[in-house]
């Protein structure tokens, strides 16, 4: 294979970044955890037949295997495939890579290491020094899930008689290579096809006075942005409560199960619209999450869908219910704006009532399905997360983060870790009574 003439070369690694761009999750907080694509550039040094200078492209794919649920505080981890094009010393030159990588986070927030094997292959540099293939071997460290540091070896195809080279890597990466923590949605999510899924949010500006007319900007907009996604996720339940209501009359649940998500359903509505207000109030402006349809149907037979009713209402209403009416008492108690505080309290009852239909529906579930559901339930109990995402803290004003009815990290994960205490207590005692 010839070198790449520096003409062609150029284009060629600006092309890949477009594709890189184009491949990149478009939402940096993309619902779907597993698969992530992260793009990224790097700057290298290399020590072998001569010294070179890089400047390339970085694309990586990672299944993400640890870390990929959205409620979730550990080290993150994944495998995947690579690819590496960089451009050497400004000149005709290049190097190209293939392969494979894997790694995971030594701790939190986001310190990992990175290793990596494949195929490679280096233009020739000159007459005197020619090119050709090699195994591609690396080893990396990773600060915050984007920058990379890497410490990587060519070793040339048998018969090759170009020197080993061993190249040092700097590097940076958009989302993360391991992607980003999951969004923690606190209450009933809305599943499509596997996946958490969040609902857009329209917008228009109003006139009349902003909210919190003294609150910084920064403070501000942390605070829009966090009242917004709390609207979302509130509107995200609206369809997850029907798609409740509609498989549980399908399975043949009493009706008052059934009743009972269907007025879930429309406390879901006032929650999303009491959260958009606020939200629109500090920015300004008229904020309307969309309404998304209802999933379809699971298609599953009556056995497995009440093992799925019962999981689902386990993770969903035990769990995360149960854990948003302690979230919401925490933020109330704080709230000193006007209006936050006693639309808080009405969404923590509610919460607290849709975390009592969930341990109905498990009960119901584990009495209709007999030991399948008991020991599907079993090890879900067993696989509960140990707390929510990891959320860095905002840069906002800690008093009027808290007067806004917002708490820190340190309350989400004391009230998922409360409730998480007491609900598998309570799930050990069915799953016991009914051994």
């Amino acid at each position: 294979m010839g070198s790449l003439s520096s003409s062609r070369l150029g284009p060629t690694l600006c092309a890949l970044g477009a594709a890189a761009i184009l491949l990149a999750p478009g939402e940096a907080r993309a619902d779907d955890n597993i698969h992530w694509v992260s793009p990224g550039l790097m700057l290298s040094l290399s020590f072998g037949d001569k010294l070179n200078f890089g400047l390339g492209l970085d694309v990586r794919y990672s299944l993400v295997f640890a870390g990929n649920v959205s409620c979730f505080s550990g080290p993150r981890g994944a495998v995947g495939a690579f690819a590496q094009a960089s451009w050497l010393n400004f000149s005709s030159a290049g190097r190209f890579a293939a392969g494979l990588h894997g790694g995971a986070d030594l701790r939190n927030p986001g310190i990992g290491a990175n290793a990596e094997v494949g195929w490679t292959y280096r233009t020739a540099l000159s007459d005197l020094h020619p090119g050709g293939h090699g195994i591609h071997v690396g080893l990396g460290a990773i600060g915050g899930g984007i920058v990379d540091l890497g410490f990587r070896g060519t070793i040339p195809w048998p018969g090759d008689e170009r020197k080993p080279e061993f190249t040092i890597t700097a590097g940076a990466h958009f989302p993360p290579m391991y992607g980003e923590p999951g969004l923690c949605i606190i209450g009933r999510p809305l599943r499509v096809d596997g996946r958490y899924v969040l609902p857009g949010v329209a917008g228009a500006p109003r006139r009349g006075r902003e909210r919190g007319g003294r609150i910084d900007e920064p403070t501000r907009s942390a605070l829009v942005s966090a009242w917004q996604d709390d609207a979302r996720g509130e509107c995200a339940s609206i369809p997850a409560f029907l798609a409740l209501a509609r498989d549980l009359a399908a399975v043949g649940a009493p009706r008052d199960l059934v009743d009972r998500a269907l007025a879930a359903a429309a406390d879901e509505v006032r929650h999303t619209e009491l959260c958009a207000s606020i939200a629109g109030d500090l920015a300004s402006r008229t904020l309307a999450p969309e309404l998304l349809p209802p999933p379809r149907r699971s298609g599953l037979d009556r056995a497995r869908e009440l093992q799925r009713l019962c999981v689902e209402s386990w993770e969903d209403g035990c769990l995360g219910e149960g854990a948003a009416a302690e979230r919401a008492r925490r933020q109330a108690r704080g709230a000193k704006a006007p209006g936050i505080g006693a639309a808080l309290g009405v969404i923590a009852a509610d919460e607290a009532r849709h975390a009592e239909l969930g341990w109905r529906v498990v009960q119901w579930c584990l009495s209709e399905g007999g030991r399948p559901v008991r020991e599907a339930l079993g090890e879900a109990v067993a696989a509960s997360p140990e707390g929510p995402a990891r959320e860095a803290s905002p840069e906002a004003e800690p008093a009027a983060w808290r007067g806004y009815g917002r708490i820190g990290p340190q309350d989400i994960n004391a009230s998922w870790e409360q409730n998480l205490g007491l609900a598998r207590k309570t799930a050990q005692a069915f799953l016991s009574a009914r051994g």
